[in-house]
């Protein structure tokens, strides 16, 4: 701390510049800054996220990944089908290719196959018959709930894993993205999809 020394025995009225000037020394100090949370790199970041990512589909996902290998299902059909179950009742090719952001001749090519497989339904538009309409079948309905099921199941596994502690420091991370609206919009827990006699009865 600096101090302010007058020579010799100072009246009141040096007394009283004396402690002002002091205290604007003492306001004026640079004080140390708290210390500010280490912020990773880009590609830290990323290195971190992917790991996160891949350990999770790994260790908590080897029954998901083990259907879908089993499927035989591209990935184009598998967005496809989720879009139909729990998205729409039924979309024209155009309407699905954009639904999913793949080419229309992609999803052309993805539909055909999941007709032959008794999973969609493909019909002419009433209203323009040079347009299809896709319907999911209740067999697809029903393998894209289990679907769904098998991946919180492995998520639901992970979460149980956390401690205390990781669990309230992951909580407030999450709920930080969260207020993104595009992450905001999916993060409630997705509920089953609905039956083809729901559908029919909407």
């Amino acid at each position: 701390m600096t101090d302010l020394t007058l020579a010799g025995r100072p009246n009141a009225t040096e007394r009283a510049i004396l402690a002002c000037v002091q205290a604007i020394i003492d306001k004026t100090k640079v004080k140390p800054s708290p210390q500010q949370p280490t912020v990773a790199s880009d590609a830290e970041l990323v290195g971190q996220l992917h790991g996160f990512v891949k350990y999770l589909l790994h260790a908590h996902g080897d029954d998901y990944a083990r259907t879908l290998a089993e499927l035989e299902l591209s990935l184009t059909q598998l967005r496809a089908l989720h879009v139909l179950a729990y998205d729409v009742d039924q979309a024209s090719l155009k309407e699905l290719s954009e639904q999913i952001g793949i080419s229309l001749p992609a999803v052309s090519r993805a539909v055909d196959g999941l007709v032959q497989r008794a999973l969609v339904t493909r019909a002419e538009d009433t209203a323009d018959r040079r347009m299809k309409q896709v319907r999911a079948t209740p067999a697809a309905t029903e393998l894209v709930e289990r679907l769904m099921e098998l991946r919180l199941a492995g998520i639901d596994e992970f979460v149980g894993t956390l401690s205390a502690r990781e669990r309230a420091r992951l909580t407030s991370a999450m709920a930080l993205l969260a207020e993104r609206e595009e992450i905001a919009s999916r993060c409630a827990r997705p509920t089953k999809p609905r039956s083809r006699r729901q559908k029919d009865a909407a």
